[in-house]
């Protein structure tokens, strides 16, 4: 039998349990927690390792269900000054001229400011590919999301053709691990074109188990090309491609149903722009939707539907985006600014967005987002609160955390630990 590791914190919040623990263990062997409880109940063997964390709160590894690690780098290079389409065309100018040793740096920055600030598993939309590899050797727990364009491309057959030579030659350079698999990711419904979707979702009907996750009615921009055809949206890509069809009549949501998407698509991100036609959709095909609240506020898009989500029980999580539309990667800032929106959700079902709701849109929620027996041992800690009040209201506390975290462990590995008071 392998050895064991016990872990010692002054609070579990296992976000299993209707309480945090208080003076709390966690048992471990290999990647997997086998025994969670109380301090006063913990039997001991003499062949465990045992890590005391002193004045600690324990929880589960956040899940970061949308970012571009592509783009850390590009903080405050690109200025939105409110136009959608123009910002995308200056994002798409920058990264042409992107090297891909400038690629690397930028996701190996991202890498690391995302396991400072707690993030376990990322979903990662990769333009450049180079996260792939990166991941693969890195701590992390990921999913990387090969991205998919034709908008500008004069044979869409030949680029699919070329595509897939590309993701054949990636995986079998660097196989998928346990920690690390990949995914496909129709850029938008307005810069994939109808024949690549439907190559796409014929490749998926082959291959299983295979997640997705495109950007879907992010904007008012969008919005407007699919309803009316027309508007600065339209008039780029007619620019770009003459011959492109431009939808009318329709909404995102409902274009990607037309075209048999909707049961394909594990993760959508964004949906700020949709209907109660749109809702049912979404909520029919159970589809998670990825809502990135520093994002949201930097584009100013107009309130997120969460309530009308919630009460149609689609899922939602939560996503940090890239830095070229937001400051930080840190997903306790997240949580911050979604519960300012929604005072009126509580602190534990906001930390349940980057927790156990990640989870489970990743078909994952028997294994991550809580600290339980049977799931992975990816666990993190922040110094315990010093006040009673905080002690008494550790949701609260953990949700409006603003620093690095002190303690992180990635399928049964420690990946970092500072020093903490014991007790």
């Amino acid at each position: 039998m392998n050895q064991r590791l016990v872990l010692f914190a002054k609070y579990i919040v296992t976000m299993d349990r209707p309480q945090p623990i208080e003076d709390g263990f966690v048992l471990i062997q290999d990647s997997r927690v086998l025994q969670v409880g109380k301090r006063e109940d913990f039997y001991f063997v003499p062949s465990l390792r045992m890590l005391d964390l002193g004045e600690t709160v324990l929880l589960p590894g956040l899940i970061n269900a949308h970012c571009h690690l592509d783009f850390t780098a590009f903080k405050g290079k690109v200025k939105y000054q409110g136009g959608f389409r123009e910002w995308l065309r200056q994002m798409g100018m920058i990264g042409r001229a992107t090297t891909s040793v400038e690629f690397k740096k930028s996701i190996e920055k991202g890498i690391k400011e995302s396991l400072a600030y707690g993030t376990t598993t990322i979903c990662d939309v990769a333009s450049s590919w180079e996260s792939y590899a990166l991941l693969l050797k890195s701590a992390l727990r990921s999913v990387v999301f090969f991205e998919l364009i034709d908008m500008a491309q004069p044979s869409t057959a030949q680029y699919w053709k070329n595509f897939q030579t590309r993701l054949k030659s990636v995986l079998r350079l660097n196989p998928p691990t346990d920690t690390c698999g990949w995914g496909l990711s129709p850029h938008t419904p307005f810069t994939v074109s109808k024949e690549l979707l439907q190559l796409a979702k014929h490749y998926l009907s082959d291959h299983r188990n295979i997640s997705t996750t495109i950007h879907v009615a992010e904007s008012r921009e969008e919005s407007r090309y699919f309803k009316k055809g027309s508007g600065p949206m339209a008039d780029r890509i007619k620019v770009l491609n003459p011959i492109w069809t431009i939808p009318h009549g329709t909404t995102p949501v409902q274009y990607l149903s037309q075209n048999g998407w909707m049961p394909k698509l594990d993760l959508g991100v964004h949906l700020n722009e949709v209907n109660q036609r749109d809702l049912k959709s979404l909520a029919k095909n159970r589809t998670a939707v990825v809502h990135c609240p520093g994002s949201h506020a930097y584009f100013g898009h107009k309130k997120f539907p969460y309530a009308q989500m919630k009460k149609q029980r689609i899922p939602v999580c939560l996503g940090t985006d890239s830095l070229a539309s937001n400051q930080s990667l840190s997903l306790f800032r997240e949580m911050r600014l979604f519960k300012k929106n929604y005072p009126a959700v509580s602190f534990e079902e906001v930390l349940s967005l980057a927790t156990v709701k990640p989870a489970q849109a990743l078909g994952r929620g028997d294994e991550l987002g809580k600290v339980k027996p049977g799931y992975l041992a990816d666990l993190i800690g922040i110094p315990a609160p010093k006040s009673q009040r905080l002690k008494r209201n550790l949701y609260d506390y953990v949700v409006n955390y603003k620093k690095p975290v002190c303690f992180s462990m990635i399928n049964g590995k420690p990946q970092l630990q500072l020093a903490v008071s014991k007790r």
